[in-house]
């Protein structure tokens, strides 16, 4: 009996309380979606330029923020080729700033980011969410050399 009434309340709890639960991100496991994707994408190492009051507020009304916002950034930096980082990037990208419910992706005004960018006929994209996306902030010494790697044999 006690089971069935702890289920109702758990049933019962209101969803604001639920947490977003995330798998830690991985550049291996970005890098091998990237490479077996049918889009294009390139990797680039560098600093990203962006205003941060254009990023949705996440939990900051009553409902839930839109889906995807796009947002104008500028990434300066080095792409990768199969000599490593090595050729100079410097261009503007659109941000893809994805929301689960409540939770929304974001990344800090000048930080120092390993991304995968999708690359089309329109420009350049970058993926964020809540759970990371397809930008590393921060990256290890050790996730740009696994990423060279993966690059230069075409598998990790």
């Amino acid at each position: 009996m006690m089971r069935i009434i702890a289920f109702v309340l758990a049933l019962a709890a209101p969803l604001p309380a639920l947490a977003l639960s995330c798998v830690q991100p991985s550049v291996v496991a970005t890098y091998e979606r990237a490479q077996d994707s049918t889009d294009a994408y390139v990797v680039v190492h560098g600093r990203l330029v962006v205003d941060q009051r254009k990023f949705p507020r996440a939990g900051a009304s009553s409902h839930n923020p839109a889906e995807m916002t796009r947002i104008p950034a500028t990434i300066d930096g080095r792409v990768l080729l199969k000599t490593g980082f090595h050729a100079p990037f410097k261009r503007g990208i659109t941000l893809e700033v994805a929301c689960f419910g409540p939770w929304c992706g974001s990344v800090e005004n000048g930080a120092d980011v390993l991304a995968f960018l999708r690359r089309d006929a329109a420009g350049y994209f970058l993926a964020i969410d809540p759970c990371g996306g397809d930008v590393f902030a921060t990256p290890q010494f050790a996730m740009l050399k696994q990423v060279e790697r993966c690059f230069k044999r075409g598998q990790c």
